[in-house]
């Protein structure tokens, strides 16, 4: 099995938007959704399916969207992470190993599963 490697930008992207969605705007919102869709619109079997992922949730409809998207979906979902957490610094939690400073899976999470270190809060 191959060991995954800790990429701290990619760490927090996953653990700010999957945690705190509740701090996006609609817009940002809305173009997180697009860029989901169109990830699994493109490793779908369905060429059908693909299609109404991309037409119910992509960006095509949305011109606000696609503007927001046009510098790629990684750079804005970074540029989303990095605004959520500039402007809301005391409802974020970043829960890090006690041991190694990364960031860990979940927001309640006792355990670090990038070096196996456990503890108590």
């Amino acid at each position: 099995m191959e060991e995954k490697v800790y990429d701290e930008e990619k760490e927090l992207d996953r653990y700010v938007l999957e945690y705190y969605p509740n701090l996006m705007t609609p817009l940002e919102s809305l173009g997180q959704k697009a860029v989901f869709a169109e990830k699994k619109a493109q490793s779908s079997n369905s060429p059908n399916m693909a299609k109404k992922l991309c037409e119910k949730w992509g960006s095509q409809n949305n011109p606000d969207v696609v503007a927001a998207l046009s510098c790629g979906s990684d750079v804005f979902l970074s540029k989303v992470r990095n605004r959520i957490l500039k402007e809301n610094e005391k409802e974020v939690f970043l829960n890090r190993c006690h041991k190694c400073n990364k960031l860990v899976k979940t927001p309640m999470a006792k355990m670090c599963l990038w070096g196996g270190y456990s503890w108590k809060i």
